[in-house]
């Protein structure tokens, strides 16, 4: 997908444009029978813009589809063609109304195959019904999301793979939502989508932190020993050091679903932790090392990510002390906060 297809279609579409604009004083100025080449000449042209313009988007779908880039997104982050697409289908809606023309009688050849979440009846502010270009770029989307799955299938790790699900969706939604896309999609179109962005970071957070959790005890459970005290928290300290620097380098670039994913993970992780902090702590608390985390360190750790900058200054080790390292329990790693 090159960045001159975007300019032919923008020169095609205003050309398109001037003429039809121009048509009534065309008609009225060339209207005698001498000069009624120039109206032919002009009608040839609309018809060539259009056929041209056709050809483009059509090129354009082709390069979608055709796109097999095989390298990963460093941390799930929003993909290039993502991005693109996103762009090159946001400034065709300045062109609706001339494209909806070209695009009148243009049905697409697949369009049994997409989804019934794909149609509806948007409205312009005329009350009139744009189906085709609304069905038109709706395809393009969906086209783009279904190289996206294929693009998450290229991380090892599935909490990373659901993230850049994520990641891309929500950028998607974005771009729709801030755009006339959202009059041509319609809410319900935006509704979905913002479910499925919900539902691959629960995919995420289950994946990512669901082992974590799994060695933390119910506490209602009978009385532990000593020793499985001291097996509890070494589990746990293994466990979340291990998922904490794995994920020091992912990414989620909307603020606002970084928070939501991080508000969840702490509020499932750091509960289930501080109970069994405060009930066995003083159990092994004269074994050094046993207890490396407090309920605050975990809020800062956790704090941290996300940003996809490798969260605080270090990975965690098991060769040191968290506790120890902290000045006081309430020292904020990263500078960062919740």
């Amino acid at each position: 997908m090159q960045e001159s297809s975007l300019r032919e279609c923008s020169a095609h579409s205003t050309s398109t444009k001037a003429i039809a604009d121009l048509w009534p004083e065309i008609e009225s100025i060339f209207d005698l029978e001498s000069s009624s080449t120039v109206k032919q000449q002009a009608i040839s042209s609309l018809i060539k813009l259009g056929e041209a313009a056709r050809a483009i988007l059509t090129d354009f779908e082709s390069a979608i589809s055709k796109d097999h880039s095989k390298a990963a997104v460093p941390g799930g982050d929003i993909h290039p063609m993502t991005r693109y697409v996103m762009n090159y289908v946001t400034f065709l809606t300045d062109y609706s109304g001339i494209l909806a023309d070209i695009l009148a009688d243009w049905p697409l050849p697949v369009l049994s195959s997409l989804p019934e979440a794909y149609f509806g009846s948007p409205l312009f502010d005329d009350g009139t019904v744009n189906s085709a270009i609304s069905t038109r770029l709706a395809w393009l989307v969906l086209l783009m999301l279904c190289k996206l799955d294929g693009r998450a299938e290229m991380y090892k790790d599935a909490a990373l793979s659901y993230l850049f699900l994520a990641n891309n969706l929500q950028y998607v939604v974005n771009k729709v939502q801030k755009s006339s896309l959202k009059f041509l999609h319609g809410d319900e179109w935006i509704k979905k989508h913002e479910a499925k962005v919900r539902q691959y970071a629960s995919n995420y957070e289950r994946m990512g932190w669901s082992k974590v959790l799994a060695t933390l005890p119910d506490i209602n459970d009978n009385q532990m020993t000593a020793q499985q005290v001291t097996e509890c928290f070494r589990s746990f300290n293994s466990s979340f050091e291990e998922a904490y620097n794995k994920q020091a380098s992912w990414v989620v670039s909307d603020s606002k679903l970084r928070d939501q994913i991080k508000i969840s993970v702490a509020g499932k992780l750091v509960p289930a932790y501080s109970e069994f902090y405060e009930k066995y702590r003083q159990v092994v608390a004269r074994k050094g090392g046993i207890v490396r985390f407090t309920p605050v360190d975990l809020e800062n750790y956790l704090s941290d990510l996300l940003f996809g900058t490798g969260g605080s200054s270090s990975h965690l080790s098991s060769s040191s002390s968290l506790s120890s390292l902290n000045s006081s329990p309430t020292h904020s790693r990263g500078g960062r906060s919740r």
